[in-house]
């Protein structure tokens, strides 16, 4: 499971949600949302399914799941659990249309297609923007990959990119992949310096 990430999505059920909180979900989570009610959704018997909501939230920089697991749970009454669950977004383009079933397996599935409208977006959510990644950004999504170099001693690329992989979404992973002579150089100087201590330690 991807541990941290910017966007997020989650299922939760609305007999459990706050009384009022489709008018107030925008002062409740104070961040990017987006968000469909499915309740025309149909089992493979063609039962219906339990009424639920399909809730994207965008963070400001990348979070972790206990992190956005809370923010999630702000919109849960007080003593019931709404949230069933929460994972890191992979695609923002595809989360966006899974809300109205609008992927090629959603329609080899038969699922119900819902109208764009049906999606509510608040707080400035901009799909459009989340799926371009500024300069600005993949240097703030280096910087933080070179802190992780950093704080947990990475001595080679292996062991590093395997991590990534394992605790960070997609476009971070691409990141590594385009531009492995950079965070190479942090990790062969994390392999010189742990050489140079054990020669250190060798000679005393």
């Amino acid at each position: 499971m991807i541990n941290k990430a910017k966007y997020w999505w989650g299922v939760l059920y609305p007999e459990n949600m706050k009384k009022n909180w489709e008018s107030e979900i925008g002062e409740i989570l104070q961040l990017p949302y987006c968000y469909i009610k499915h309740d025309l959704d149909n089992d493979s018997k063609s039962e219906h399914r339990k009424d639920h909501i399909h809730l994207i939230v965008a963070y400001g920089n990348v979070t972790t799941y206990k992190n956005m697991f809370n923010i999630f749970d702000r919109l849960s009454a007080e003593g019931r659990k709404a949230v069933n669950k929460i994972e890191a977004v992979q695609s923002i383009r595809y989360v966006y249309d899974y809300l109205i079933h609008d992927t090629p397996t959603c329609k080899a599935k038969g699922k119900h297609l819902y109208l764009t409208s049906d999606r509510v977006c608040g707080n400035n959510f901009d799909i459009g923007a989340y799926e371009q990644i500024s300069m600005q950004e993949e240097d703030e999504m280096k910087l933080e990959l070179i802190k992780e170099i950093m704080k947990n001693g990475f001595t080679d690329m292996i062991d590093f990119t395997q991590y990534v992989m394992s605790n960070f979404e997609t476009k971070y992973i691409k990141l590594v992949l385009h531009n492995g002579s950079t965070f190479e150089r942090y990790t062969k100087a994390n392999y010189l310096k742990w050489e140079k201590s054990n020669k250190t330690k060798n000679h005393s």
